[in-house]
């Protein structure tokens, strides 16, 4: 195992590692899509969310995937470059095409999403596509669990994380459940439970606690999650807030009230306020196991403000802040 690389050499806060996909939402709420005429053009894929997300309140960070050799890759390259996102880890996959999701939003900010993805280029990415340098620019990689449900990205995120722990990196995921992607869903469970273990840092929603942990109770559900060897595990709640147990203790913080439009990437919303809360103490070199509970508090808060302010907007990024 190769020495873990100095904080002076990391010029990246994270590192997000997975799906950039290309979102179609309509022009207002309350349309099925069968009946929707006009769609409005937005960058999509969790972990792609949380890089923006992170980029705009003044994290330094970059993104790896892979986008497809057309218009729609073009598109999500300049996009992300212009929110200020490092993409030299994003690369053009020869064939596959970039993948696109029109997303349906109720009249109260539930989602229905139709996928075009078969596979798409995110999902193809492969071991020799993971660069070890990029990665070891950064005290954080942060992973989503799509790239798990399918080989070769499946291998493509397992090395990554394997890179990042020779490397010293933190790990950080949200295990989104999205069983429609799985080739196989009973390997969802236990592949994203290894996942779990791999991470230093876990966010949760609670309706997706039940099938990973198998019960639904957030306290119950966190504990679990930490048994596997996670040292701090947040369980958002919606507009309750979040709960979070850690080495240091455990508490539960309130939401935000806001008028819900949209509550497509709220929970991409929250990472991103997490992770740029803790950025500053992980460039000291300082560890979950490190932090005091009032400043775990104070990352969660943070968290439930800037998912707050996203379910305030049509499209995952558009109710993002930013920082000046």
């Amino acid at each position: 195992m190769s020495a873990p690389t100095t904080t002076a050499t990391r010029d990246l806060d994270v590192l997000s590692f997975g799906e950039a996909l290309v979102d179609f939402f309509p022009d207002r709420t309350g349309v099925p899509l069968a009946e929707c005429d006009v769609f409005h053009r937005h960058l999509g894929g969790a972990p792609c969310n949380v890089a923006v997300g992170l980029s705009r309140l003044g994290a330094r960070v970059g993104l790896m995937t892979l986008v497809g050799p057309d218009a729609f890759g073009t598109f999500v390259r300049d996009r992300l470059v212009s929110e200020g996102i490092d993409i030299r880890g994003v690369g053009v996959h020869r064939t596959a095409k970039t993948g696109v999701t029109f997303v349906a939003v109720g009249a109260h900010g539930e989602r229905s999403f139709l996928f075009f993805r078969h596979p798409s280029a995110d999902q193809m990415i492969a071991e020799h596509d993971v660069d070890a340098s990029i990665i070891a620019r950064a005290h954080v990689l942060h992973v989503g669990s799509s790239t798990m449900a399918r080989e070769p990205s499946r291998g493509a995120t397992l090395r990554a994380i394997e890179l990042a722990r020779r490397a010293g990196c933190l790990i950080s995921t949200d295990p989104n459940w999205r069983a429609h992607l799985w080739e196989n869903p009973a390997e969802a469970a236990p592949m994203l439970q290894r996942l779990v273990a791999e991470c230093d840092v876990v966010k949760i929603s609670d309706d997706e606690l039940a099938p990973l942990t198998g019960v639904t109770d957030p306290e119950a559900g966190a504990k679990k999650l930490r048994a596997l060897g996670c040292p701090l595990v947040v369980v958002t709640l919606g507009a309750r807030g979040c709960y979070v147990d850690s080495a240091q203790g455990s508490d539960w913080l309130p939401g935000e009230h806001v008028e819900v439009v949209d509550t497509t990437g709220a929970g991409d919303g929250f990472v991103a306020g997490l992770l740029s809360t803790l950025a500053p103490l992980f460039r000291t070199g300082r560890r979950p196991a490190d932090l005091t509970l009032d400043e775990i508090r104070g990352a969660c808060r943070a968290g439930n403000k800037i998912g707050a302010a996203v379910v305030t907007a049509l499209g995952a990024t558009t109710g993002l802040p930013a920082r000046r």
